[in-house]
């Protein structure tokens, strides 16, 4: 994946059916997913990232009224415009528009490469992109047990020990 260019993001959003994984995860399969590939295959996109918000994140766009939603940020091929991008994408991306993107809350900008938080961008980019190619690599409902063994292949050769912590109950923001 790109690193992006933070000047040149479309910011938009899905509303989330439910939060209940099996039917979070199918949302992903059939909303999300064709329609990246397809900007992917299409050469329309160089960076994209994906993260679940309440409308707290979506600088007014939605009512606080305790729905959560797929925050999307697309960034278009550097021979598209941003503006027209947007007229391109489909209609349940809603109320896209160009946004500037600088740090990460909860990182250290001063120890990225060259201290650049683009490159901060690129590694969230590539855990959505892993969250994506996890959805498409499997046929249909995905049992916790097998993504928290996935989430494994992460967290064991960082040495962070040999398993995954899963919370049914919530989760930690860390």
């Amino acid at each position: 994946m790109a690193v992006p260019v933070l000047s040149r993001i479309i910011d938009t959003y899905i509303p989330i059916r439910s939060l209940e994984i099996s039917a979070y995860l199918e949302q992903l399969r059939s909303q999300v997913l064709p329609e990246i590939r397809n900007l992917e295959r299409t050469g329309a996109i160089r960076w994209y990232a994906f993260l679940i918000h309440d409308a707290s994140q979506l600088d007014g766009r939605e009512p606080r009224d305790g729905r959560h939603f797929i925050h999307l940020r697309l960034e278009p091929a550097s021979s598209l415009d941003p503006e027209s991008f947007i007229g391109t994408l489909p209609s349940h991306f809603l109320n896209p528009r160009v946004k500037k993107f600088g740090c990460i809350t909860g990182l250290d900008g001063s120890i990225l490469t060259g201290a650049d938080w683009a490159q901060a961008w690129k590694i969230h980019g590539e855990c959505s992109s892993w969250i994506l190619n996890l959805v498409e690599g499997h046929a249909g409902d995905i049992p916790v047990k097998q993504i928290v063994q996935f989430l494994h292949f992460i967290t064991n050769p960082l040495t962070l020990g040999h398993r995954c912590l899963f919370l049914p109950s919530g989760h930690i923001s860390f």
